[in-house]
C-alpha cells in the first residue's frame, strides 16, 4: 500500500513496538469492563504453534474486549469480570456461562431455535410435532416483540406473558418419550428463566447473542488466514488489536488515528488515548 519494502524481522519488531504502544488503553479497556451495566460474551477456537486455544469476547454497542486463553471454562469469566458480575449477560448455553450468571443471564434463542427446528426434520411423528408446535410459540413470540413499539409497555408485557403461560402449558401437559425432544423440553424447563429475561429488561438483555457472534466473526478469518499465533506475544498482539480495531469500529472512530495516537504516546510521554472517551 505504501509503496515500502519490510523485513520479516521488520515487520515483527513493528508489531510488537504497536502491541505494547496498544497495551496500556486496551487494559484499561479491561478493568473498565468489570462495570459493565450489560455484556454479549461468545468465544470460539484458537491456535497457537499447533495447540488449542480459545478467543473470548466481551462486548456491547461500544465495546468490544478480546482475551486468549488456553482454557474455555469459567475461570476465564472470573478472571476477566470477577468472582461475581453485577450486570446482564448475553450468551449461548454453554455450561460455563450458566453456572458463572445463572441469576443474570439471557440465553440466546437463535441456538434454541436451531434445535427445534432439527426437531421438525425428525421421522418421528411426536418428536416433529413437538418440535413444530414450540416453533410456533417462538415465532409468535419474536412476532410481539419485534412489534412492541406498537403497544404500551404494559399491553406488551401482557401479551407476552400471555404466550409465555400458554407454552408452558403445552410443555408440562405433553408427555414424550425418550428422545431428543424430551432432551429439549427438559432444557427449556430447567432455563426457562434464562429464556425470557429480554422481556422484562429489553435495555438490559437481548434475545440472541448476535452482538457477539457478529464481533467474534473477523477473528474466525484472521484465524483461517494465519493459522492462529505462535507465542504468547502472538496472543497479546492479537488479543489488543483486536479489542482496538472492533471497539474503534463500534465508536465510528478511526482506529488508524488511535494506532498513530498510542504510537506517539508511547514514544513521546503524551497521554494515551483511551478506548473509554464514549462509554457511560
Amino acid at each position: 500500500v505504501l509503496q515500502i519494502s519490510v523485513s520479516r524481522s521488520m515487520l515483527c519488531n513493528t508489531v510488537a513496538r504497536v502491541s505494547q504502544a496498544i497495551k496500556a488503553p486496551v487494559d484499561e479497556l479491561g478493568e473498565a469492563i468489570k462495570a459493565e451495566k450489560a455484556l454479549n460474551i461468545d468465544e470460539t477456537g484458537w491456535k497457537d504453534s499447533g495447540s488449542k486455544y480459545w478467543v473470548w469476547v466481551f462486548c456491547n454497542q461500544l465495546i468490544a474486549y478480546f482475551v486468549i486463553s488456553s482454557t474455555r471454562g469459567s475461570k476465564v469469566l472470573r478472571e476477566v469480570l470477577g468472582e461475581t458480575f453485577g450486570g446482564a449477560i448475553t450468551s449461548d448455553f454453554y455450561n460455563a456461562y450458566i453456572g458463572y450468571a445463572s441469576h443474570g443471564l439471557q440465553l440466546c434463542l437463535a441456538h434454541l431455535i436451531r434445535d427445534i427446528k432439527f426437531l421438525t426434520t425428525l421421522k418421528c411423528p411426536q418428536s416433529k410435532e413437538f418440535g413444530e408446535t414450540v416453533l410456533g410459540y417462538f415465532r409468535e413470540l419474536f412476532k410481539l416483540w419485534h412489534k412492541r413499539g406498537n403497544d404500551p409497555p404494559e399491553k406488551f408485557q401482557e401479551k407476552a406473558d400471555r404466550l409465555k403461560r400458554k407454552l408452558f402449558t403445552y410443555l408440562t401437559n405433553t408427555e414424550l418419550e425418550k428422545g431428543k425432544a424430551l432432551t429439549l423440553k427438559k432444557r427449556v424447563m430447567r432455563q426457562w428463566e434464562n429464556l425470557f429475561r429480554f422481556i422484562d429488561n429489553p435495555e438490559l438483555y437481548q434475545p440472541t447473542n448476535n452482538a457477539a457472534e457478529q464481533a467474534v466473526r473477523h477473528t474466525v478469518r484472521i484465524r483461517r488466514q494465519t493459522q492462529g499465533s505462535r507465542s504468547q506475544n502472538g496472543r497479546d498482539w492479537n488479543a489488543r488489536i483486536m479489542t482496538v480495531l472492533a471497539t474503534c469500529k463500534k465508536q465510528g472512530r478511526s482506529s488508524w488515528c488511535f494506532i498513530k495516537q498510542a504510537l506517539h504516546a508511547q514514544y513521546f510521554n503524551k497521554n494515551f488515548p483511551t478506548l473509554l472517551e464514549l462509554v457511560s
